[in-house]
């Protein structure tokens, strides 16, 4: 497995990332992951919303392919609420980047559609 954290690498300097959201998605639900990322390219055009590429293998603690919105505070509303609305049958993980990623994607996790069981080996405790 990769380092998770793979995402940090494509985002804009000095960008905002407070929260993350992996969007879950398995071979049959390939359509269904494009469709949704393309509508919240068209939708979240503001910089401060990143968008991240297509994930086809598995990283860090993550069950199956994925890609991830990342976001600030002042911008969860907007992004959680759309992707409530909009996410179908995908399911998706949220939690905030306090540095502790085993309490991030656990306790402090909220889930959108079929909780997903994660890999936390991967984590140090």
């Amino acid at each position: 497995m990769r380092n998770f954290k793979v995402n940090s690498e494509l985002l804009p300097k000095n960008f905002n990332r407070e929260f993350d959201a992996h969007i879950y998605f398995n071979e049959t639900q390939l359509n269904l992951a494009h469709l949704l990322r393309e509508k919240l390219l068209a939708h979240f055009v503001d910089p401060k919303v990143f968008i991240g590429p297509m994930i086809n293998e598995l990283i860090g603690p993550h069950p199956t392919s994925m890609f991830e919105v990342n976001f600030g505070v002042e911008h969860f509303s907007d992004v959680v609420l759309w992707l409530m609305k909009e996410h179908g049958e995908l399911s998706i993980l949220i939690h905030r980047l306090t540095g502790n990623d085993y309490i991030d994607h656990t306790r402090e996790a909220l889930w959108l559609g079929a909780i997903l069981a994660l890999d936390f080996s991967k984590f140090t405790l």
